[in-house]
């Protein structure tokens, strides 16, 4: 869990290609006016992204080439500021642990796809167990940060109570992995778990698999009217214009 108890403007880039743009054209703008930024990134990625350009890149490459896409470029980003910002201060606030425990659900979720196209059945209480381990260990708290990016809506509508202002670079809507991790954290009942798993296998297994990227394959999911009502009756925040 990440929480915030000081934070003016809370910026929501959703993890797909497209956000990246429009995150890298604001970001300079932001840093001349506030001056404080938080990204969420590894910090030990930062480091090295200044450091070690290169073993930074190798860091980002162990959590797969969409990671490396998404956030490749904030390396060089960063060697800028310090030459033309330097009085600004920039915390990279994700814990690797955590996204390394990530990496190791999303091959637990290959694996339940997998045994469910061979044999055409889900067991739930297998989706169940692996619902409790996406429960987030621990907890980071950041103290009078200007700014702090989000890209995961599990953490972006926790923090919202905290927020003065907000900028959307793309749709705020979870995605199945997401309301998974709410049935997880029991913000949501596990009266949601089969169509919650359902859609995930949609999304994962027929979205992701055959999209040119994780743009693409966001966009057939928000383009599914089915999906958007099942979001819709749980109530949770949701913008897609």
């Amino acid at each position: 869990m990440l929480i915030v108890l000081i934070m003016g403007l809370m910026i929501f880039a959703p993890n797909i290609e497209a956000s990246i743009p429009m995150l890298k054209s604001i970001l300079p703008i932001v840093i001349k006016r506030f001056r404080r930024l938080s990204l969420p990134l590894p910090q030990e990625y930062c480091r090295l992204a200044i450091m070690n350009p290169n073993d930074a890149v190798r860091l980002l490459m162990e959590f797969g080439d969409s990671f490396v896409r998404l956030w490749g470029w904030v390396s060089d980003f960063l060697r800028v500021i310090m030459v033309f910002e330097p009085s600004a201060v920039i915390y990279c606030y994700e814990n690797i642990d955590r996204l390394k425990r990530t990496m190791n659900i999303s091959i637990d979720i290959a694996r339940l796809i997998i045994k469910y196209r061979l044999s055409d059945k889900i067991n739930y209480d297998e989706w169940l167990r692996l619902s409790r381990n996406l429960v987030r260990v621990g907890s980071s708290v950041l103290h009078q940060q200007s700014v702090i990016v989000f890209d995961n809506y599990v953490q972006f509508i926790e923090n919202l109570p905290n927020s003065t202002d907000i900028i959307l670079l793309g749709p705020l809507i979870p995605t199945p992995i997401d309301l998974l991790a709410l049935i997880s954290s029991r913000k949501l009942g596990n009266d949601y778990l089969p169509r919650t798993v359902d859609y995930i296998i949609k999304y994962i297994g027929d979205y992701i698999v055959t999209s040119r990227d994780l743009t693409e394959a966001f966009l057939r999911l928000i383009n599914d009217n089915e999906y958007i009502n099942f979001v819709k009756s749980t109530g949770l925040p949701m913008i897609l214009s």
